[in-house]
């Protein structure tokens, strides 16, 4: 774009989309006026460039207009596949709206839309990356104490893998502290909690749940006066 040319899009184009848009654009989704104001001007710029690169003389009252124009039916300066059920096109084609993942379910409920569509297993990729550290540490155990990993989780006890093995349950015992220490040594100290803590996020949830029952839950049939007290400290 020529020196010109921008200071026209400064002066005389950038005004017009700024005092019209907010009057005559509908944001989308997520969007705001002054998203669109800016979005419309990027639409002015490229309109000017190729103006520029055909040889013709760019019209300032004309590209402010088509610009305009341009955001009010869903078109934007990153592309216009109405098609694209994240398009403001398509949302106004077919009257559907994009909600934030931290928008409440209702009015009266803590929970938003993420924690009702949140996956109750764990993510694929943690399974995937524990499963290599486990491979990789069952490769440092010898035969012996990697059969008695493998019994444990058949679910076979003490007294089971002692006959199994055809030594004594102690000996088992003694064994199965020496792989716990091995755990500790190869993962961390923190793995065996880790390992039975419940994820952050289904705490969250569970503590919301928790939260939304004591509002409904009547605070004088709390029969300990000390736990009323808490209770309407807590959650009002």
């Amino acid at each position: 774009m020529s020196p010109s040319a921008a200071l026209m899009l400064e002066k005389q184009i950038y005004p017009i989309i700024r005092n019209t848009i907010p009057r005559t654009a509908r944001p989308m989704g997520s969007e705001d006026h002054e998203e669109l104001v800016q979005d419309a001007t990027a639409s002015a710029a490229e309109m000017i460039e190729s103006m520029e690169k055909s040889g013709r003389e760019p019209l300032p009252h004309s590209i402010a207009y088509y610009s305009i124009q341009r955001t009010k039916s869903g078109r934007r300066s990153y592309g216009d596949i109405r098609s694209d059920v994240m398009s403001p096109g398509f949302q106004m084609d077919h009257e559907n709206a994009l909600c934030s993942m931290q928008d409440p379910t209702c009015d009266e409920d803590d929970l938003t839309v993420g924690d009702t569509i949140a996956c109750k297993s764990e993510d694929m990729a943690t399974k995937v990356l524990r499963q290599i550290d486990w491979d990789a540490f069952l490769d440092t155990l010898d035969a012996r104490k990697r059969r008695i990993v493998e019994e444990l989780m058949f679910g076979y006890g003490t007294g089971d893998i002692a006959r199994l093995l055809a030594v004594t349950a102690p000996r088992i015992v003694q064994l199965k502290r020496d792989i716990a220490r091995s755990i500790k040594e190869f993962m961390g100290d923190n793995i065996l909690v880790d390992a039975g803590q419940e994820s952050v996020w289904e705490r969250d949830i569970r503590c919301l749940r928790e939260k939304g029952e004591w509002k409904l839950l009547k605070v004088d049939r709390v029969d300990d006066p000390e736990e009323s007290n808490i209770a309407q400290e807590m959650f009002g």
